[in-house]
């Protein structure tokens, strides 16, 4: 069982620090350097999204408003769907880096030390 733990912890700081690379990237994509200076023009989550793969968003979308809510999709996803990519994919890294340390202290704590 601590083997296993041990693996799953590992694949989260690695999903974590590909979250992370990803958003550093998309970071420096965004960063445009022109005649004039250094410009910033964030993409959104959601145009990312689309144009890597726009039918599954419309489903996304239809699945939502059709059989769990409404006013999840309006009030809560499309304002996430606005957010910069760069912002998403390292909060997501630095929350699953997170979580596989918070899981080891958890761990750590419950059990008693010799």
């Amino acid at each position: 069982m601590k083997n296993i733990l041990r693996h799953w912890r590992i694949a989260l700081r690695l999903a974590g620090g590909l979250a992370l690379a990803l958003g550093a990237l998309a970071l420096l994509g965004d960063l445009h350097i022109t005649g004039s200076g250094l410009n910033y023009r964030p993409s959104a989550l959601g145009a990312v999204w689309y144009g890597w793969h726009a039918p599954s968003l419309n489903l996304m979308q239809a699945i939502i408003e059709r059989y769990v809510l409404p006013q999840l999709w309006s009030h809560v996803l499309l304002p996430l769907l606005l957010w910069p990519f760069w912002q998403v994919a390292a909060l997501k890294g630095a929350l699953l880096i997170a979580l596989s340390y918070a899981r080891r202290a958890a761990h750590s704590a419950a059990s008693p030390s010799r």
